[in-house]
């Protein structure tokens, strides 16, 4: 039986990351994560231990870091979006804080510029709250993040696939969504 890898999640690492930096996840359930790689494996690596194991946040951030290092920004950007759409769907995250990530990966350079335009600074809209036009933008940034709804984390071993089919029509998608987009 292989032995698992840590180097074998890093995209999974990193999304991890991000979402625990922001409050959406506990480290709670980065440790059962980690229980589930340990109870299926034969033979893991020390750093699923450490992550099962691990008693505070600092210390589970810095893990997640480090062995994420090699993540592929592309993929984890988009990843990312595609799982805040399910946990928005699902009202597992609010929207305030979905908009602050958005604005965190819109520096992404691996991401295209029309990604990077329509996730730039989001979270300042938000406490713009417009009413009616408030209701049009919510709507619009779900259109956006639903390009990404087939990334989840449940399907981590997929999302180089899933990426690559995604940005087959990328751009026909996204000119979509910035012709409704209020700015």
């Amino acid at each position: 039986m292989k032995r698992a890898s840590i180097k074998d999640y890093k995209n999974l690492l990193k999304v991890f990351m991000i979402l625990l930096d922001y409050g959406v996840i506990r480290r709670n359930d980065i440790a059962a994560w980690a229980d589930s790689v340990l109870t299926r494996e034969e033979e893991s690596e020390y750093a699923f231990i450490e992550l099962s194991t691990v008693t505070n946040w600092h210390d589970a951030v810095q893990l997640l870091n480090k062995n994420s290092a090699d993540a592929d920004p592309e993929i984890t950007s988009r990843a990312l979006l595609g799982v805040l759409y399910h946990m928005l769907q699902d009202e597992k995250v609010v929207l305030k804080t979905v908009f602050e990530i958005a604005t965190y990966i819109s520096y992404e350079e691996q991401l295209t510029l029309d990604e990077q335009f329509l996730l730039y600074s989001l979270d300042e809209y938000i406490e713009l709250n417009m009413n009616e036009a408030y209701e049009s933008f919510k709507n619009n940034f779900i259109d956006l993040l639903s390009i990404y709804k087939g990334f989840t984390l449940e399907n981590h071993d997929q999302w180089p696939s899933i990426n690559e089919e995604i940005k087959k029509d990328l751009d026909i998608r996204l000119e979509a969504v910035k012709k409704n987009y209020p700015y």
